[in-house]
Parts: C-alpha cells; sequence; structure tokens
C-alpha cells in the first residue's frame, strides 16, 4: 500500500493522535491542535488514508492492552435516595409443612370463679355492672358473665339431653292429701256384658212367725167334658172379693187329658186352664177348679 502524506494537518493530527494513546502532559496541550486539524482536513475532504477517516484510523491503531490499575479508595457515600413506588404484592407462596409441636408453657394462675346469682328475663334487665369478676346471671337459658368491664353472653348453659337412668327405689308413702271437689258427673258408660252366676249362698235362719191373716181360702170348681181329640178352655171364677191364686184339673186316671196353658184371669178374681183331649176315640170328663184367697 502506498500512503499519501497530504499536509501539516495530517502529520499534526498522527503526533496528537500517539501522544494521546501514550498519555502524558503533551497531550493536554496537542490534542485540541489536533482536532482542529482534522476538522480542517475532512471538511476540506483532502485527508484519506487507504479510504480512511483520521477517526476511523484512529481506532485500528490500539497498541497491546495494560496491565490493570489498582483500585482506587473508595468514595464517600452518596445521599440516600427517594422512597420508589410500591411494586405489586407477588401470588401468595404454597403453605409450608407443619411444624412441630412446641414445648408445653407453664402453668397459668387460676382464673375467678364464677358466681351464678340470679336469672333475668332479658339482657336488658342486667345490673349496669357486677360486683366483681365472675358474677353472672341466667336469661333464657344463656350465660352472662361479667368480666370486670362488660357482661358478656358466654352461650348457653344446658348440655345435650342425657340417657335415661335407671329407675329409682319406690319412697315411702306420703301422708293422704285433702278430700279434693267432688268432679263432675261424667257420662253414662255402657252396659257391661253379664257376668257369670254367683255360687248360691247359704240358706239364712227363718224369719220371726209372722202374724195371722184374716183372710179365707176357698176352693172353687166345674165339671168338664172333652169329646174325642177336642181342646177347650175353661174359666172357674172366685167369690166376690176373693183373688185367685192358683187352679188346676182332676179327673180322667188314663193321662188323655194334658193342660196347656193354666193363669189367672186379667182382674185376678178366677182360673184360667186350657185342656186337651188327647184320645181320638172316646171322649173324657173331670173337674177342673180355682183356689181363691179373700
Amino acid at each position: 500500500m502506498k500512503l499519501k502524506l497530504s499536509g501539516p494537518a495530517f502529520v499534526l493530527a498522527m503526533i496528537a493522535l500517539f501522544v494521546a494513546l501514550s498519555g502524558g502532559a503533551v497531550a493536554a496541550g496537542i490534542v485540541p491542535l489536533a482536532r482542529h486539524a482534522i476538522t480542517a482536513g475532512t471538511a476540506s475532504n483532502a485527508l484519506k488514508l487507504g479510504g480512511k477517516t483520521p477517526a476511523q484510523l484512529a481506532t485500528s491503531l490500539h497498541g497491546a492492552r495494560g496491565p490493570q490499575g489498582l483500585q482506587g479508595p473508595a468514595g464517600a457515600q452518596g445521599s440516600t435516595g427517594a422512597t420508589g413506588a410500591a411494586g405489586p404484592q407477588g401470588a401468595a407462596g404454597p403453605q409450608g409443612p407443619q411444624g412441630a409441636q412446641g414445648p408445653q408453657g407453664p402453668k397459668g394462675d387460676t382464673g375467678a370463679g364464677l358466681q351464678i346469682l340470679g336469672t333475668k328475663a332479658t339482657s336488658g334487665d342486667l345490673p349496669a355492672t357486677g360486683n366483681a369478676t365472675g358474677d353472672a346471671y341466667l336469661v333464657g337459658g344463656e350465660l352472662y358473665v361479667w368480666t370486670g368491664s362488660a357482661w358478656t353472653d358466654s352461650g348457653q348453659v344446658q348440655g345435650p339431653k342425657g340417657d335415661t337412668g335407671a329407675t329409682g327405689a319406690t319412697g315411702p308413702t306420703g301422708p293422704a292429701g285433702p278430700a279434693g271437689p267432688t268432679g263432675a258427673k261424667g257420662d253414662t258408660g255402657a252396659t257391661g256384658a253379664t257376668g257369670p252366676a254367683g255360687a248360691a249362698g247359704a240358706t239364712g235362719p227363718a224369719g220371726p212367725a209372722g202374724t195371722p191373716g184374716t183372710a179365707a181360702v176357698t176352693i172353687h170348681t166345674q165339671a168338664y167334658t172333652l169329646a174325642a181329640s177336642a181342646d177347650q178352655t175353661y174359666v172357674t171364677s172366685c167369690g166376690a172379693g176373693q183373688k185367685a191364686v192358683g187352679g188346676g184339673y182332676d179327673g180322667d186316671p188314663t193321662g188323655a187329658v194334658i193342660n196347656l196353658d193354666l193363669k189367672p184371669t186379667a182382674a185376678d178374681d178366677g182360673w184360667s186352664i186350657w185342656l186337651v183331649n188327647g184320645d181320638q176315640n172316646a171322649s173324657h170328663s173331670g173337674t177342673v177348679y180355682a183356689v181363691c184367697l179373700g
């Protein structure tokens, strides 16, 4: 390659370039002069070196890298900068494994005991303050406890219903209570079934003899005749003022005549008897009678 030296500006620029690369006090005065010379050269487009500008040529003329210098002393701490804006909150991380159970702590002091003072209809009926911590009232099954500054609802005090207990022993019979008032008459109950016949009772002692009566007993009769296979009712009347107490018939030792009905008359002043002749071949006769009293 053939270099063409075009003028003093180029020479001065090259000298300034080497001085700047090698360092030294001379560079402080030469470098501005070199910059002026390069500016004048490039402005006239008169300086060329293999088609490169002085700036391109300067970048290609580096020597070997020197050793690293010693670290200088630390500078003074700068002032604290302004706090930056808070960044967005990150997503929650996965839950870590449960840690081991810690040791048991020391036993605490004994707490104040409860003292149930009574019951109230509503919480508005509670006193303004309690006498001491632990004072309590029952309000509709809820336990309100004085904590020292306010009444606190501690919830229901009644537990779940327990199992049925065993039957206790029968207690002694208590004294008879006073007679209660007579209740209203109840409705008539249905007629019960007829009970079995009771055993015959023992014969009672004979009663005293009665006063002799004055009425006379008389027997009144009349004859009857029944044709073969005939039947007929016969009425035997008593005397005036008498009452019939019985009656019957006799005769016919063969037994062909029988009675089917016998009874007093409607006025009890005679006796009625219905006779039947069971003999189909012959008639039979006899007597009917009435036993009358009076």
